[in-house]
C-alpha cells in the first residue's frame, strides 16, 4: 500500500530544480483544535510482540473526536526524539468507524517519519524511543475532505494510530561516506565553504556529452532512496554554457536545503532517474542532457533551449 496516503502527507507539487521548492502541507490546510489526552484513555492495547502488532480495542464504534489527541501508553527508555529527527517506528492504523485495521508496518518492516515534515505527528517530539504512543486524528485532517476509498476511509472518520518509535537520527548537513574518483573528462566540483554557499564548477572546454551522466562523488551508507519518497538535498545547478553563474542552489533558502518528492514525475527526468536508488549520504554529479532537463523549451532566462545542465547534489535524508 501507499504509506504516504496513510501518513497524511499532502502530495508535492510539480516543482523542479530552478523553481520554488515543494513543501508538504496539512491535508486541506486543516489542523483543528487539540483534544485532551483523556479522550484516548478508553482505548486499550494487548499483545504486540515481535512482528505482530497489538490488538486495539476502542471504547465504542464509531469512535470519533473533533480534533487530534495523543497519549503515551508506555514510556520507553531511549533518547528523546527531537523536532528535526527522522524516526523509524512500528506503525498501526485503525479506523475509528469500525475499529478495524487499515494499515500496519510492525516489526521487521517499519515506517520512516520526518518530524519536520509531518506536523500531525508532532506529539512524538520529546517522546523517548521505545515508547508506545496513541494518536487520534480526524480523517479530514489526515487524508483530506474526500477521504480515501482505497483504505475505506471517509472524511468523517477518526483515524487511530499506534506508534512505537525505535530509532531516531538527525538529517545530515552534507554528504558523508566513501569518496569516489570521477571518470575523466567530467566537470569538477568545489563545494561551498558553508552549507548556504553554492558549489563552484570547472567545466572542460569540450562539447557536452550527448547522454545524461550520473557520477557518484561520495557513496553514503544510509537507506536507499525509493520512488515516492521526499528527499532533503543540498544542491547547486549551473549550465555547461555558463558554469560561473548558478541558476539555482539550495543555499538560497535560510535552511540551506530543499525538499522534493522524487521518482513520481514531479522533477526533471535526470533528478528522478539519478537520485532514486542512491543511498542517503551520497553526493552526486549530474551532467544532464537537454532531453532529460528542460529540452527545447528552457526555463526562465538562465536556462536556454538546448542547454546541458550540471548539478551537484548531496542527499541528506529521505522519508
Amino acid at each position: 500500500m501507499s504509506l504516504l496516503v496513510a501518513l497524511v502527507l499532502a502530495a508535492c507539487g510539480s516543482n523542479a530544480p530552478g523553481e520554488a521548492a515543494a513543501t508538504p502541507s496539512h491535508a486541506d490546510g486543516a489542523t483543528g483544535e487539540s483534544v485532551s489526552s483523556s479522550a484516548l484513555e478508553g482505548i486499550t492495547l494487548s499483545g504486540g510482540t515481535g512482528d505482530t502488532p497489538p490488538a486495539v480495542s476502542l471504547p465504542r464504534t464509531p469512535f470519533t473526536l473533533p480534533g487530534p489527541a495523543s497519549r503515551v501508553v508506555s514510556e520507553g527508555s531511549g533518547k528523546a526524539i527531537e523536532a528535526d529527527d527522522t524516526v523509524l517506528a512500528d506503525y498501526l492504523l485503525i479506523n475509528g468507524r469500525d475499529g478495524q485495521q487499515r494499515a500496519s508496518m510492525w516489526g521487521a518492516s517499519k515506517v520512516r517519519l520526518s518530524m519536520s515534515r509531518i506536523p500531525q505527528f508532532a506529539p512524538l517530539t520529546g517522546t523517548k524511543l521505545g515508547s508506545t504512543v496513541l494518536l487520534a486524528i480526524p480523517a479530514a485532517q489526515a487524508v483530506g475532505s474526500t477521504g480515501d476509498a482505497t483504505l475505506d476511509i471517509s472524511a468523517e472518520d477518526t483515524l487511530v494510530y499506534v506508534l512505537r518509535p525505535t530509532s531516531a537520527s538527525a538529517p545530515l548537513s552534507e554528504a558523508t561516506g566513501k569518496t569516489v574518483a570521477p571518470r575523466a573528462g567530467l566537470p569538477t566540483v568545489t563545494m561551498g565553504a558553508k552549507v548556504t554557499d553554492p558549489a563552484t564548477f570547472t567545466v572542460p572546454k569540450a562539447t557536452p556529452p550527448a547522454s545524461t551522466i550520473t557520477q557518484p562523488l561520495i557513496i553514503g551508507s544510509g537507506p536507499t532512496v525509493t520512488p515516492g519518497q521526499t528527499v532533503r538535498v543540498r544542491y547547486t545547478g549551473v549550465t555547461w554554457r555558463n558554469p560561473a553563474e548558478p541558476f539555482d542552489y539550495s543555499g538560497k533558502s535560510p535552511k540551506g536545503y530543499a525538499e522534493f518528492q522524487v521518482g513520481t514525475g514531479n522533477l526533471i527526468k535526470a533528478w528522478d532517474d539519478g537520485i532514486v536508488g542512491q543511498a542517503v549520504g551520497s553526493r552526486l554529479l549530474l551532467v544532464v542532457a537537454p532531453k532529460d532537463g528542460y529540452g527545447d523549451s528552457g526555463s526562465g532566462s538562465a536556462i536556454q533551449p538546448g542547454d546541458t545542465l550540471i548539478f551537484v547534489i548531496d542527499i541528506l535524508d529521505a522519508s
